[in-house]
């Protein structure tokens, strides 16, 4: 049950709409706290403008890598791609240069890396072998 859970959010994350959602409820949520709590105004006013520019940057279809900004220092190296569909490729599980099947221990996990890198349409790791979107065949599915 653990696992399925941990599935499900992950493909909530991954979903554009789902994203769009929080955001605009915690939007809410701060606007209504900073209308009825006047102690803490400046920080909620802080708090709004900075989920305001996250919104901006999802609804543009443009992302920064925080931690690789740090690293790098440069803002066009840190910038986030998106796939048509909304998924975000984050982090190196991309760019891996020997990733396949046998680095997986359950077939989710390589579906997952497989949708987070682009898919069917950007199969970088060649999971897919015959293109029916379905990855790492052989691999157990995860027990439940």
């Amino acid at each position: 049950m653990k696992a399925q859970t941990k599935n499900t959010l992950a493909l909530m994350r991954r979903n554009r709409w789902w994203r769009l959602g929080v955001m605009g409820l915690l939007l809410l949520i701060l606007v209504l706290l900073y209308v009825f709590w006047g102690k803490f105004r400046l920080w909620l006013l802080g708090l709004i403008i900075v989920l305001m520019v996250a919104l901006g940057l999802e609804v543009s279809g443009t992302d920064i890598d925080l931690g690789k900004l740090i690293e790098s220092g440069s803002l066009p190296e840190s910038m986030v791609q998106q796939t048509e569909n909304g998924t975000w490729l984050i982090g190196d599980q991309c760019n891996a240069v020997n990733l396949n099947c046998a680095n997986f221990k359950y077939r989710e996990e390589a579906q997952l890396v497989f949708e987070d890198c682009g898919g069917v349409g950007n199969d970088v790791h060649g999971l897919d072998r015959d293109h029916d979107g379905i990855v790492c065949e052989s691999l157990p599915l995860r027990p439940y």
